[in-house]
């Protein structure tokens, strides 16, 4: 090979690893971006197949997500060509796995694929430590050469620095949704018999909007909205949150205060750009699509989406939960009852995905 081609070969590679570098800077969800890393990996190393290993040493277990959505597929720390690449930080080249008494053939037992040529490499965060291993199968041109090497180590300083983030931004985001859980805790644990109430109408709001094919940001702030959609709760007297009667008008009137004092501190609360519209979902989640709502008589679409979505989770659930003053009422007789509100309490446009959550949930899933 001459010294142009050379060239011409090492400068589309250096374009290709760039190209990875900026689309995978760029995804913060770890699943997927474990994923996009194997897709990009395959692509520039000219592999059938590659896994990206995640290191969690207090379990003492290396993990991998097969598919995006599905369970985690862990082995050993201590296992495998991955494993020693873990372990000792180097680069492991290997022609023919089943060569290696390292290389753990249980792996293609379980998955069914037939491994010939390795590479594997560690992939670093800001602090030097191994945190992954990026482990590339069955080179399409028989097997992983120098060059190949030098590849996968450029490629670990973009990966490495990347999962990390995704790791950080996934901590972040489970401590935020943690600290939701608590204020709405504190909510439930006001009257014993709304416990599990914020849980299940973010399940139905979410699995609703799923069924729309709503962007998973969406989704995530609607969640976020569901968890906090009573907190102004925290306001309403003690003697009426828990009466054991029905309400009087003046009540009544108090008791629907909370969605005012709902919105009112949550807009004091400082909301990333992707949750900026939970303060205003969770304080229009009792209006209604014909304007006879509260607390602003909201109509149609001047209701935020995700209010319109809410409102049905909402309404379905207090009507299948236990209250001090009647019983639960069947889901199927639930469902009727709301079918007759399309239209004047529901978005008719959204309440058919509602059904449709509902045979899922409910039906096909035998509940």
């Amino acid at each position: 090979m001459t010294h142009t081609a050379e060239f011409k070969i090492l400068s589309h590679q250096m374009t290709l690893l760039l190209e990875v570098g900026q689309a995978i800077n760029s995804v913060l969800d770890l699943d997927k971006l474990l994923e996009l890393i194997a897709v990009k990996a395959t692509s520039l190393l000219e592999a059938e197949r590659c896994t990206i290993f995640v290191v969690d040493r207090d379990e003492q277990v290396l993990w991998t997500q097969t598919a995006v959505g599905e369970a985690r597929f862990e082995i050993p720390l201590s296992t495998g060509i991955a494993g020693a690449v873990a372990d000792t930080g180097s680069i492991i080249n290997v022609k023919n796995a089943y060569d290696d008494p390292r290389f753990n053939q249980d792996v293609d037992r379980r998955t069914g694929f037939l491994t010939s040529s390795l590479l594997a490499g560690p992939m670093y965060n800001q602090g030097g430590e191994i945190i992954g291993v990026c482990q590339l199968l069955n080179s399409r041109n028989g097997c992983f050469v120098h060059t190949d090497e030098k590849l996968l180590a450029a490629l670990s300083g973009f990966v490495g620095n990347a999962l990390e983030k995704a790791q950080l931004y996934e901590q972040l985001k489970s401590t935020f949704l943690s600290v939701l859980e608590v204020l709405a805790a504190t909510v439930d644990a006001k009257h014993p018999y709304t416990a599990g109430h914020t849980d299940r109408v973010s399940e139905y709001s979410c699995g609703i909007a799923r069924m729309m094919g709503l962007p998973d940001d969406d989704v995530e702030q609607l969640k976020v909205a569901a968890y906090l959609h009573d907190y102004g709760k925290i306001g309403i007297r003690d003697a009426v949150l828990t009466k054991p009667d029905r309400l009087t008008n003046e009540e009544y009137t108090e008791m629907k205060s909370h969605v005012v004092k709902t919105q009112e501190i949550l807009s004091r609360m400082r909301f990333s750009k992707q949750h900026r519209l939970v303060p205003a979902i969770a304080g229009a989640h009792h209006e209604r699509w014909d304007g006879k709502g509260y607390p602003n008589g909201l109509s149609g679409e001047d209701i935020p989406l995700g209010a319109r979505i809410m409102a049905i989770g909402d309404v379905f659930d207090a009507l299948t939960s236990d209250r001090d003053y009647r019983t639960a009422m069947p889901y199927a007789d639930a469902l009727e009852l709301l079918r007759a509100d399309v239209g004047s309490s529901f978005d008719p446009r959204v309440f058919p995905y509602f059904e449709a959550y509902y045979q899922k949930r409910f039906v096909d899933g035998g509940k």
